[in-house]
């Protein structure tokens, strides 16, 4: 039983994914495409891809309603190019689809799929270890509006920035100290799943003219979730 337990383990460390913001080209079919790699492990990762300019040329003119069948399915074979620093050169590695979604942002269609990688080269293993040791908790600015729930009540709030710790917030209503609430994100529009996140409040400040302010949420817990909404909106404020 305990060898059991440590296999389990050992296959968690392995396959423990790194927030990462790399750019990266995939080819599938002959179609190459530009992407933004979001996480990354031993095991595969996470892409986000929007039809580049250059490409339309390669999509049939017959068909520029149903861009969005361009992308590659579901247990589709891609071979990922990555040219990151550090590397000796470009990296290729080989995978399958497994997971997949298409969304809507302000730039228009987005595709965010999970890529399981057919085998480990060395060098990926290096850039991994290296990303590790560089990893920090990053602040994000944003203006995302959202809801947060205290008991049965619910309030209308914005969230000023945003990191895997916590998030500073705005709203008319301003929370007690020490409340423990919950924050609904839904960022559909960005090509995010909703995100709920609970907290506990640990810093407030009321406004001259009344009950609105500024007030800090520290997270329990950082989810999946949580991680790909902050990289897509590093990635948004590159742009």
């Amino acid at each position: 039983m305990e060898r059991v337990q440590n296999r389990v383990l050992q296959d968690r460390r392995r396959l423990s994914r790194i927030s990462v913001q790399m750019e990266c080209r995939f080819k599938s079919e002959e179609k190459e495409y530009g992407a933004l790699m979001l996480d990354l492990s031993q095991g595969g990762a996470l892409l986000s891809s929007t039809l580049l300019p250059g490409q339309q040329d390669s999509i049939d003119e017959e068909r520029p309603s149903k861009k969005s069948e361009e992308f590659p399915d579901q247990e589709s074979r891609i071979s990922i190019t990555l040219d990151a620093v550090g590397l000796k050169g470009p990296m290729t590695l080989s995978g399958t689809i497994k997971r997949s979604a298409i969304g809507m942002s302000e730039y228009g269609k987005v595709a965010q799929f999970g890529v399981e990688f057919e085998h480990t080269p060395l060098e990926l293993l290096r850039l991994i270890s290296r990303l590790s040791a560089r990893r920090k908790d990053v602040r994000v600015p944003t203006q995302i509006d959202c809801r947060y729930r205290i008991d049965d009540e619910e309030y209308e709030a914005r969230i000023l920035n945003l990191s895997q710790k916590g998030a500073l917030m705005y709203s008319a209503i301003l929370p007690a100290l020490d409340s423990r609430i919950t924050i609904i994100i839904e960022a559909v529009n960005m090509g995010v799943p909703p995100v709920a996140l609970q907290g506990i409040v640990t810093r407030n400040a009321v406004s001259d003219d009344g009950e609105e302010g500024q007030f800090v949420v520290e997270f329990e817990k950082s989810p999946p979730e949580l991680d790909t909404l902050i990289r897509v909106l590093q990635a948004a404020g590159k742009r």
